[in-house]
């Protein structure tokens, strides 16, 4: 329906007319709307949760936790998703909660 609608084309690649509607964001020169594009369980945290240090994304606590628990509660995620989760949740409670990781 979306190729149809022509918001998407055959490889589900979001069109110019999309774009321009406003249904889709791109992620341009922004390193964080890129990585959030890149890692699509980080798209619904809020930019603020990031920060860009030496061109590597680091998130506070709360965006790990979140990931994480985004993944636990993913019926589709992969024992091995589930099993990195539980290990983030963990180390988490052991870091600096004023500090980004």
């Amino acid at each position: 329906m979306l190729v149809d609608e022509g918001m998407i084309d055959e490889l589900g690649n979001p069109t110019q007319a999309a774009i321009d509607s406003g249904l889709v964001e791109t992620a341009g020169d922004n390193p964080i709307k890129q990585f959030k594009a890149e890692n699509p369980v980080m798209a619904n945290i809020p930019d603020q949760h990031f920060k860009v240090d030496n061109g590597r994304i680091l998130m506070d606590c709360f965006a790990v936790r979140k990931a994480a628990t985004t993944v636990l509660n993913d019926p589709e995620a992969t024992a091995e998703q589930q099993e990195s989760a539980r290990y983030l949740l963990e180390q988490v409670e052991s870091l600096d909660h004023n500090e980004w990781h």
